[in-house]
């Protein structure tokens, strides 16, 4: 991959389209968040400590990368709009926006707009298209998220906490050696929630690329970090197929025979069963399985003009803009509108 993303966080500007609803009154108060350099999760446990609040009783429709500098709205209950407005934080702001009867979660999210810088460039063509492979990418696995994830759904939870890395949970221990359930419960539920999503992610992959391989006719095989993606011409023939994140109930969901004997090969190599994904030491973790698009619309594609790249000499920098659905990753977008044009 020779093109470069997110040299700077002003690179890759992420700006979220909110399906929120401002009311004059609320318990809730709803504000924009801009951050540069922090992810959602982050970026609101500094303004919990700020505030004197758990992080729980904020609310957000989707987790928004680090390196990139991005807004979002957000909901808060059990302070003020003057305290909020207070807070002073390195690369985070926040806008007062109104007010609502519920908590942000994440059926509030439209989509979102993205403005991307691609560097580095050589002689690549950046090409439009209207689909591509609804990978999930790097962003959601992080560095270890899978395996934490993977551990809390095997029920290995002394592995689980090993992974963490976390100072409360060793204090947890400190008290109770033996209480992994109990040490797990210090770090914040959303998190956990996270690292199971991102083994679910993984297999999501897997199971759309193996089908693509049999479906498709293969254009490229990119690596990532948990195998290979796997891209395809004539994306729009697939436009309508659905592929099911695994979960505890994922077997009765409607969907295509391939990819349902592509599911059960896979739970048979990971040695697992719809029923693990039932977590009864942490209830909250229990998750169902869904439908998720195999090929995401790519909206409103603008590709600007080719420009010198000033961080890269000798080469050029191309600025591109567009409008995804909620859960779509512009990075893969990127993948597709690069590589299948040199």
């Amino acid at each position: 991959m020779a093109y470069q993303l997110k040299q700077l966080p002003e690179d890759f500007i992420v700006k979220e389209i909110s399906k929120v609803e401002l009311k004059p009154n609320g318990r809730y108060l709803y504000f924009k968040l801009k951050k540069r350099g922090h992810n959602t999760l982050t970026a609101l446990t500094y303004l919990a400590k700020k505030l004197n609040l758990k992080e729980t009783q904020f609310g957000f429709a989707g987790n928004k990368d680090k390196e990139a500098v991005t807004e979002q709205v957000c909901s808060v209950y059990g302070t003020s709009k003057d305290k909020l407005l207070g807070v002073r934080l390195s690369d985070i702001s926040i806008e007062f926006l109104g007010y609502g009867d519920a908590p942000i979660a994440l059926g509030d999210l439209g989509g979102n707009k993205f403005e991307i810088v691609i560097r580095n460039l050589n002689k690549e063509i950046i090409m439009p298209i209207k689909y591509f492979p609804n990978y999930f990418d790097e962003q959601r696995f992080s560095k270890s998220n899978v395996e934490r994830g993977e551990a809390l759904v095997r029920k290995d939870f002394k592995t689980a906490v090993k992974l963490e890395h976390s100072k409360e949970c060793e204090l947890h221990l400190q008290k109770i050696p033996t209480d992994f359930v109990g040490a797990l419960k210090q770090v914040p539920m959303r998190l956990l929630r996270l690292y199971v999503n991102s083994y679910q992610s993984r297999m999501w992959n897997e199971t759309l690329a193996r089908y693509l391989r049999k479906k498709g006719k293969v254009m490229k095989e990119e690596d990532y970090s948990q195998g290979k993606l796997v891209f395809v011409e004539k994306a729009e023939q697939f436009s309508e197929l659905n592929v099911p994140i695994i979960g505890f109930d994922a077997e009765e969901l409607d969907a295509d025979v391939e990819i349902k004997k592509i599911i059960v090969e896979l739970m048979q190599e990971e040695k697992l069963e719809h029923a693990d994904f039932i977590i009864k030491q942490i209830p909250q973790l229990t998750l169902e399985g869904e439908l998720r698009k195999g090929f995401a619309e790519v909206k409103e594609l603008v590709v600007g003009k080719e420009e010198k790249d000033e961080l890269n000499p000798g080469k050029k920098k191309v600025k591109v803009s567009f409008r995804l659905g909620k859960g779509s990753y512009a990075t893969v977008a990127i993948r597709v509108v690069v590589n299948f044009g040199q």
